[in-house]
This record gives structure tokens, sequence and C-alpha cells, in this order.
């Protein structure tokens, strides 16, 4: 029996209620008229507030396409060209592979194709825009060659942005997109980005989140999102459909030319093929699925549909167009990493199109509920393969410190009474140890995910780094542990002249801008750099000599010496005032 809208108000309230999620809005237009609109379930579960046609959410990913709207804008005034090398505009702009560095264009950035993975966690949590991460681009490893495959990048849309402030003469992305773009289509109840003065006072969702096993959602807080030309903004279901039917109406808003049919041609036109997905395959029985630019493309039933979503904490929404049919589709929810998004861009096309199919909230939450068990399964076998009362090398406190690398948000171990947190993603976690030196950052509160990683030591038995396995396809990451700072009194206790056991030469510590030197007599003076802080003793490793240790002991007379550890040789230097 072929599909219709006519019972589509039932069919999404039960979906709801089957995926456990509190609140949609969705639509389907053709043309210039509204075939289905509305809101379902709650923005607000605790004082049961509606979702309207004017509630907003955030739309995450579904941003990237108004940051290719905007970059054809400027392709259509001359200002950009989307084959131009972007070197040719920003000189500064670096990638770890050099060939990829002096070719990348614009077509290359949008189409996800420069070899670059998603690193992520060069930037989710961390309050950095992109002006400071821009310059760190070139430390972030690169895990198949320019132009060879599809990898989905959010810093790429970042620089793409960043690219439209220079040449547009803006003062931010936030700006340009709000006045070429918003403004000029009458999406007067979308932003550029959060404002937390409108969240106690404005029609907008509460973020939720669904534990993997659980069917309660519980609110977590809105997440304040860095990147904005990947995934900034707010808008509504009455906006998006304004917003979706520029590119179902040929470019054209209101009858008025907005961008080149040239300009959205680039956009809807396949530029990389990907993989499909083993559920794609079983679903569809098809593995022609391709990139645009800010959009997807697939063949479905005849017709092309060309969607994007998006993903953040506490939100998952869907937008989706079929060009020769003028059908728009836009589906917004508040519960982050679920599939009802995809399933009812499914059902409302074949209801739209009036075509049989399969029940698709069914088919899919089928599906999820499997990947669900898999992973609390999995998370189970994880928990036994622990090698029972392998104790950790060092004392818990030890781990305490903050380890960099360079492109990526630092990675902090803090002591919260007896137990230890690991700061990851912008947040503390829970930081459990496994056995041996294999420790556990727990996220399952916010992320259902546990990540497992291990620290290395030194020559001399000192943490040195931890290993975190940032991209799957580069391996383990080394974050090395950043110098201890010390504070000005432990500073001082060390100054002054120590005993050195060949004759003839003396040890002594000073101070110089805030950092302590060591200087052997007849040796220029070195500086140390803090790597471990224990009671009664502090460990440094000794600056152009990274293979030598210094240690700064004081036992329990508050006798004080030095004991300086190099190749096959240790030297006791009791302090000369003792």
């Amino acid at each position: 029996m072929k599909k219709t809208l006519a019972d589509f108000d039932q069919y999404i309230n039960q979906a709801l209620q089957d995926w456990h999620i509190p609140g949609a809005a969705v639509a389907v237009i053709k043309g210039d008229e509204v075939l289905h609109q509305g809101g379902y379930g709650f923005r607000d579960i605790e004082k049961c507030l509606p979702v309207t046609e004017n509630t907003r959410f955030p739309i995450a990913s579904m941003t990237k396409a108004f940051t290719v709207m905007g970059v054809a804008l400027l392709v259509d005034e001359g200002l950009l060209d989307w084959d131009q090398p972007i070197r040719d505009v920003m000189p500064d702009f670096r990638l770890a592979d050099d060939y990829a560095t002096q070719h990348a264009t614009l077509r290359d950035l949008l189409s996800h194709r420069t070899g670059l993975p998603r690193h992520d966690a060069a930037w989710y949590g961390s309050d950095k825009g992109i002006d400071e991460i821009f310059p760190e681009l070139r430390h972030l490893k690169p895990t198949a060659a320019f132009r060879s495959a599809w990898q989905y990048n959010n810093l790429m849309y970042e620089t793409a942005g960043l690219l439209c402030v220079k040449v547009s003469g803006v003062s931010s992305w936030y700006e340009f997109i709000q006045t070429r773009i918003l403004t000029v289509l009458g999406m007067h109840d979308s932003m550029p980005k959060y404002k937390k003065d409108v969240e106690d006072n404005a029609d907008i969702a509460l973020p939720y989140r669904l534990k993997n096993g659980e069917t309660a959602p519980q609110k977590i807080p809105f997440y304040d999102n860095p990147l904005g030309p990947a995934g900034s903004i707010y808008s509504t279901l009455k906006d998006i459909t304004t917003w979706l039917k520029v590119h179902t109406h040929a470019g054209q808003h209101n009858g008025q030319p907005f961008v080149s049919p040239y300009g959205l041609q680039q956009m809807h036109t396949p530029h990389m093929l990907m993989p499909a997905t083993a559920a794609q395959q079983a679903m569809f029985n098809n593995n022609l699925y391709s990139y645009g630019m800010g959009w997807f493309i697939e063949p479905y039933k005849g017709v092309t549909l060309i969607h994007h979503g998006g993903n953040i904490d506490g939100f998952s929404v869907m937008g989706a167009f079929v060009p020769q049919e003028q059908l728009a589709i836009a589906i917004l929810t508040n519960v982050d990493g679920k599939g009802l998004r995809t399933a009812l861009m499914y059902e409302a096309l074949d209801r739209a199109l009036g075509v049989e199919g399969k029940d698709w909230s069914q088919e899919i939450l089928k599906r999820n509920n499997e990947t669900v068990t898999a992973a609390l399964k999995a998370n189970e076998q994880t928990a036994a393969e622990g090698v029972v009362g392998a104790s950790s090398s060092h004392d818990l406190a030890d781990y305490v410190g903050s380890y960099e690398q360079p492109g990526y948000c630092d990675i902090g171990i803090k002591l919260e009474g007896a137990e230890l947190q690991a700061k990851y993603y912008g947040a503390w976690w829970p930081f459990i140890h496994c056995h041996y030196d294999v420790f556990e950052i727990d996220m399952s509160s916010r992320h259902d995910e546990k990540l497992t990683v291990s620290f290395s030591l030194d020559n001399h038995g000192i943490i040195h780094s931890i290993n975190v396995p940032i991209e799957p396809d580069i391996g383990d990451s080394a974050f090395t542990r950043k110098p201890i700072v010390l504070t000005n009194s432990e500073q001082e206790k060390w100054v002054g002249s120590y005993d050195y056991p060949i004759e003839g030469q003396g040890v002594d510590i000073g101070i110089k801008d805030k950092t302590l030197y060591l200087t052997i007599t007849g040796q220029p003076a070195k500086a140390l750099s803090c790597v471990q802080k224990v009671q009664h003793k502090l460990s440094f490793k000794i600056v152009g000599n990274e293979q030598s240790l210094l240690e700064c002991i004081d036992d329990a007379q508050g006798n004080r010496k030095l004991v300086i550890k190099q190749k096959g040789a240790t030297y006791d230097c009791p302090y000369l005032d003792n």
C-alpha cells in the first residue's frame, strides 16, 4: 500500500514514544505548499512546554551548508574561486602534508578530501576559536593521501569560514552569516551562535541525552560550540523550511535571485564517493553514496535525495530536499546520537512521494537497539579483560599533571579525594585504574564511551607521557607531560651551594626569570624543568641534557641534598649549610 501524510501526526507521536525522545519538529514542503508541519512532544519535560514550529534548536553540522552558501555568494561576486589554492588568499595556511598545503582549494576543504580525519580532540570541549586553532592545523596528521578519500573534518569548514571573513571585510563569521544569509532570507528567529541570555526566556528546546540501555532522557547542559562555520547556528522549523526552499527553488528567495544557479549546482554536485556502511547496503541495497559541498547526495526510489544532519550535545537534526520534486523535509529533535531524525526523513519522503516502503522508524530503531546491545556487551567484555591485582607503577598522585601535544587540547589529571579524574573533551571524568599503567577515562555518563589510555615512563621510571587513541587510523598519540609549575617558595628553598663529590668542583642552584638553574663549576648554567613532585622530593630534567635527572631531596630532619643522575653515574651533593 502506498504511504500518505494523512496519519503522519500519529506516526511521529508513536515514534517519539518508541525512541524515548522528548520532542520533535517536523515539516514537509512541496514547492511553496506546506504538506505537513508541526511540533510534537516537549521542548522542556519538567515544565511540560511543547515543541512548536518556532522552537529554537541548534542545527549543529547543518550549519556547514550555510558556510558553503556564504562561499558561493563570494564566488558570485568574484571575491573567491572554488578552485583557487587557499594559500593564494591565506599564505599562512599550512597542513602537515606539504602537497596538500600548496594545492588545497575551497572545493577540497568543503568536500572533505584533504586527507585529514576528524581530529575533533583539537577543538571539542575547548574555548578555542578558529583564530587560535588555525596555526595548529599543521600538527594534525593526515590518514589518507590528498584527494584520495572522503573523511569528514570540521576544521576545514572553520578554515573556509575564516577565508570568508578575510575577503568580505566583516569582523567575524557570525556577522557574515547574519548579514549575508539569515537577515536577507528573513530567518529572524535564527541566530549564528548560542546566546545564554535567551535560554530562560525564549521558545528554545532543552538538550537531553539517552544513555545506552536507558529509557528516561536526562537533561544536560547546553554546549556552547566554539566552531562557528562547522556547527553553531540555532534555528527553527519555520526558518529551516525557508532555507531549504532556496535549494529547491533554483537559488531564489520569494521569486528573487539569492545565489546563482551555478553556485547552487556546485553544492549539489557529487564531488567524492563515500563507502556505504553495512547498514546502508542492507537497508537500501545501494552503495552509491556521495558528498557534494555541505550536502550528502544519494539516489532514492528514482529521485536524488540531498541532505545533511547535525548532532551536538542533546540534539539531532536533519534537513533534506529533492530538487526535481521541489520537495523539502526538516526534522529537529532534542536527544543526540539517535537515528530518529533519519527514520523520519525517509518516512516523510516515502509519504510525500506516495510510494510503498518500510516502516522506517521500526527498521532503524531495530538496528539502533542492536548497536546499543553490542556496545553494552563490548563494555562488559573490556572490563573482564583486566589483569586482576596488577597495580600501577606509581602512586595515584604521581599521575597528576597536564599533558600536551601540538594541535590538540591539553589532557589534565587531578586527584579528588582518593580518586583520579581526567579532563578530556572539555570536562572532568572519572579516571579509573585498570591494570599496570593502563587507565580508563569513563565518559559513559554523557557520551556512552570509555576511553582506554596508557602511560609511558622515561629511563628513570618517571611518568613521561599519556598515550591516547585520538584517531583510530593514526593509532595512539603521545601527550607529553608538561613541566610542573612551582611556587616561589618551592623554588627558593633550593637556592644555594652544594658539595660536589669531584675535587675542585661545586654545584649551585639559582633562579632567573622564575626558572631554576643548575650550575656545575666549569660548565654553563642549565635550566631545570620539574617533572615530578612527591613528598620530600622534586625531580627535574636538565634542559639540554634530557637523559640526566636532578633530584632535590629533603629528609625528615630538614637536611637537603641534590642527587644528579647521569649515564652510569649518580652523584650525591649535600647542601653546604645543612
